[in-house]
């Protein structure tokens, strides 16, 4: 990997394909590295060692090492456990009754961030400026 802006990405996966997992029930997250050239998987992690614990606080900490996390449904308690940690939650919509890859996800993830204009999340969570922010002045 460069020296460029990383970000560590946390996808919520029943198959190790798509993005099909939610949150507070699938049994792994598979664990990746991106910046704009490339991205690369390095670790899978298991969920099932949290049950019979607060299990959203145990998925949260899991993941507290990765600044997104992609999932195909997570409900609004655990939502905020997410977030407390400092990760920001991203729901994947199925296309039909096709949940998308990681590997798109990751794609589009890519893209953005080779972008010059940067959505205002992505530019806080690689510490690049928002170049939307000037568009609102106060009066």
């Amino acid at each position: 990997m460069t020296t460029l802006p990383q970000l560590q990405v946390a996808f919520a996966t029943t198959d190790g394909i798509t993005v099909d997992g939610h949150f507070g029930s699938c049994e792994q997250f598979y664990i990746y590295r991106i910046d704009s050239e490339e991205y690369e998987r390095i670790d899978v992690r298991k969920a099932e060692a949290g049950r019979g614990t607060d299990k959203n606080e145990f998925r949260a900490e899991l993941i507290n090492d990765c600044q997104l996390m992609f999932c195909a449904s997570i409900g609004g308690p655990a939502a905020a456990r997410v977030i407390r940690n400092n990760i920001h939650p991203m729901k994947c919509k199925p296309v039909g009754e096709t949940f998308p890859t990681m590997t798109e996800q990751l794609e589009l993830l890519k893209e953005r961030m080779q972008s010059k204009q940067l959505p205002p999340w992505l530019a806080k969570l690689t510490g690049q400026p928002d170049q939307l922010s000037g568009r609102f002045e106060t009066l």
